[in-house]
């Protein structure tokens, strides 16, 4: 694979991460909910029900 094209991969990445990031910490309650997704995800709850599991709706 062509350094430049994995270098662009992973400047995308970071920019989309922290733009994430960003809209859960200006977020009303961004913080707990942020919390929540990562131990729901770290527990082993599926994808799709994260939402229903934390409020996200």
């Amino acid at each position: 694979m062509n350094n430049d094209l994995l270098k662009g991969i992973l400047i995308m990445v970071g920019l989309v991460l922290a733009l994430v990031i960003g809209g859960f910490a200006l977020a009303e309650n961004g913080w707990q909910k942020a919390g929540c997704i990562g131990r729901a995800v770290s527990s082993g709850v599926s994808l799709g029900s994260i939402a229903s599991v934390c409020g996200l709706r």
